[in-house]
């Protein structure tokens, strides 16, 4: 049976452990490349969940591969993560459920080097806080060697993929003050959200401003679905594209980003607060798929 080196984030969710439980039953580990950022491991549940996994590591008999970084220290993670990836023939499982986009991006630039393809795998709560999920957000910022190429003579637009917080999204668009907005956004059943969909409406009413539907837990078509967008703009456009839905969504942006030839600017709007009821439970199906550079 395939042996897999899993890549993860610690978290301190309900859904990060019942995550990890889920694939040890439907996938044969070698590793597991646990990334821990040091400045959340205060977070309710974290040290807990690291204690579990040592058991589950005796159980299931897989090597536990630290990787210790700062989430506020890109420029430090980066040069980590850097030798991160030393083979070329090992099969890399990604749970991107817990995994900061920005870090999935990086992560993936180092990995295109050595691999043509990835297998990921994302997990879906029960049901999201009725809170707030992240806070203080800090200012956009461009991807380190993901910028883009820009063309003095063209305007500005910006794709971005809507998640739950919408001053994220208005935080965004203040700061790049883009001639183009493209919003697309998720419609399902966490996402029904009358006063959220009245925002975007807003953001129409005082911009230049299309608004698209997308189903983000299909990593293909939404691909595809933003790629038509870029063709569409790329002559007349620099184009920014950031991803604030499901984390999922961010397999899409890389995706077209390479698609691109990496024209596209890949940003992010990073959260200094995240809140400890996040979510609650694990969906019944979990999202597989392949990714390929």
């Amino acid at each position: 049976m395939k042996k897999y080196n899993l890549v993860t984030v610690l978290g301190w969710e309900e859904r990060f452990l019942l995550g990890l439980k889920t694939i040890l039953k439907d996938f044969v580990l070698e590793s597991i490349i646990l990334i821990q950022f040091e400045d959340y491991l205060s977070m309710d549940n974290m040290s807990n969940n690291y204690a579990e996994i040592v058991n589950l590591s005796n159980e299931y008999n897989f090597e536990i591969i630290d990787v210790k970084l700062e989430y506020n220290d890109s420029i430090k993670n980066w040069n980590l993560l850097e030798y991160l990836f030393v083979k070329s023939e090992t099969n890399y499982l990604f749970n991107i459920t817990t995994i900061p986009r920005e870090t999935i991006w990086t992560l993936f630039f180092f990995l295109k080097r050595k691999v043509e393809t990835l297998n990921y795998i994302y997990f879906r709560p029960k049901i999201y806080c009725n809170d707030w999920l992240t806070r203080n957000h800090k200012f956009p910022r461009l991807l380190f060697k993901h910028s883009g190429l820009f063309d003095l003579n063209k305007k500005l637009s910006l794709f971005v993929i809507a998640g739950f917080d919408n001053s994220r999204l208005e935080q965004l668009i203040d700061y790049y003050e883009p001639s183009k907005i493209i919003i697309f956004y998720q419609k399902d059943n966490f996402f029904e959200n009358g006063e959220r969909d009245l925002t975007f409406y807003k953001f129409a009413s005082r911009f230049d401003c299309k608004i698209i539907e997308i189903n983000t837990y299909d990593v293909g078509k939404t691909s595809n679905v933003i790629f038509d967008q870029f063709t569409e703009y790329e002559k007349e456009y620099n184009i920014i594209i950031d991803s604030q839905g499901p984390k999922i969504s961010s397999m899409s942006v890389y995706e077209v980003y390479l698609r691109s030839k990496e024209q596209m600017g890949l940003a992010y709007v990073a959260a200094k607060d995240f809140n400890s009821k996040y979510s609650q439970g694990i969906d019944d199906k979990y999202v597989f798929g392949e990714f390929r550079f």
